[in-house]
């Protein structure tokens, strides 16, 4: 049995559908990147960005209805990678090596105090440098999965700590 390239480019959007999704989601991709933080000159660079990465990729997408999310994924991966991308660029002055973060005065200072520290190496690199599981997996030594389940028991004994059963953590970055 063969495929003809109809029958296998059925699923993709096409030109219209895309520039209907777009002319709808890419102010949705950008107050997306403004509420994560996302300064408003770059927030709409990373949203153009987003879409056309999503438009040459669009044999990818496995639902027609969830393309805008699926751009937003794509939005906040350059995200990620922007910002890891200039971490390691930049310039090291003659202190640089003596300043770490200092997270005393904070709620988040308070939070990582809670925590062993391999725990709040583990919340760090997750919540507040937005690794994903699969790429911290490696530096621990444990699966993907492992890390997850970990993250999962931190947060827990966080909230029972804390008083805050039932609450919700903040989502990585």
């Amino acid at each position: 049995m063969t495929l003809n390239t109809s029958e296998l480019c059925a699923d993709v959007l096409t030109e219209k559908q895309y520039e209907a999704a777009y002319s709808k989601g890419y102010p949705r991709t950008v107050r997306f990147l403004l509420s994560t933080g996302v300064r408003c000159d770059l927030a709409e660079e990373i949203a153009q960005a987003a879409w056309a990465r999503g438009w040459e990729c669009r044999a990818q997408l496995k639902s027609q209805g969830a393309v805008g999310v699926w751009v937003n994924t794509i939005a906040k991966n350059l995200v990620r990678v922007d910002y890891r991308r200039k971490k390691s660029t930049e310039e090291l002055s003659e202190n640089s090596a003596a300043i770490q973060p200092n997270y005393d005065g904070s709620a988040v200072g308070e939070i990582l105090a809670m925590c062993s520290p391999v725990d709040r190496e583990l919340l760090k690199q997750h919540y507040l440098e937005g690794w994903s599981s699969n790429e911290i997996a490696p530096r621990f030594g444990i699966s993907p999965v492992s890390v997850r389940v970990r993250l999962m028991r931190i947060k827990q004994s966080l909230r029972t700590a804390m008083g805050l059963r039932g609450m919700s953590m903040p989502e990585a970055a």
